[in-house]
């Protein structure tokens, strides 16, 4: 059986001028995330964890 083809939506007029508008800003306004506290940690669960587990 064949699956029915649904029409995509489309942006028009102003709403459509005003998401490339939107889309422009923010691909020049790129943030960056800093996760080294994060992976600090995450380095520190898994060096516990190996010393947990591997016990000489």
């Amino acid at each position: 059986m064949a699956i029915p083809v649904r029409s995509i939506p489309v942006l028009e007029g102003e709403v459509a001028e005003q998401f490339e508008k939107n889309a422009r800003w923010a691909e020049k306004h790129r943030g960056s995330v800093d996760f080294s506290k994060e992976m600090a940690a995450c380095r520190e669960m898994i060096e516990k964890s190996r010393k947990n587990f591997i016990k000489k």
